[in-house]
């Protein structure tokens, strides 16, 4: 996944976004406090509502995922990921907080779509260029 279209729960107000002519994203805001969400991927949206397609993958219910960012942070590993899961009527079922250098999760039992945020936790610049998204546990390659 690429850092795709900005979106209206990213709070960036004060920071400055450019893309490279390689795809890659950096984003500098000294003063963003830690825990703002930078960016967000669904795997399910309202059309209607925010124009735009899902671009996380579907999922099956109880298998093991990691995460695999291609990024640089300054300080080094300021940024987190987290995971959240919603049923079919939208209501929140559980977060995941993925921490460096380890992104694992297992997509739970009921779940229905599930979002992936890209959250400050210290970060002064990000260099940002892509995330994969792997079925299996952290050993698997």
């Amino acid at each position: 996944m690429r850092w795709g279209s900005l979106n209206s729960r990213a709070a960036l107000y004060g920071s400055v976004l450019s893309l490279e002519p390689t795809g890659e994203v950096r984003l500098t805001n000294r003063l963003m406090p830690s825990g703002t969400t930078m960016q967000e991927w669904y795997s399910f949206t309202d059309y209607q509502a925010v124009r735009e397609a899902p671009t996380l993958p579907l999922l099956r219910v109880g298998r093991s995922y990691r995460l695999q960012p291609t990024l640089q942070t300054t300080p080094a590993d300021s940024v987190v990921f987290d995971v959240r899961y919603f049923d079919r009527f939208d209501a929140l079922l559980r977060v995941d907080v993925l921490h460096p250098p380890t992104y694992a999760f297992d997509y739970p039992q009921g779940c229905h779509h599930y979002t992936i945020r890209l959250a400050n936790a210290g970060c002064d610049e990000l260099r940002f260029t892509s995330i994969a998204l792997w079925e299996g546990d952290d050993d698997a390659e």
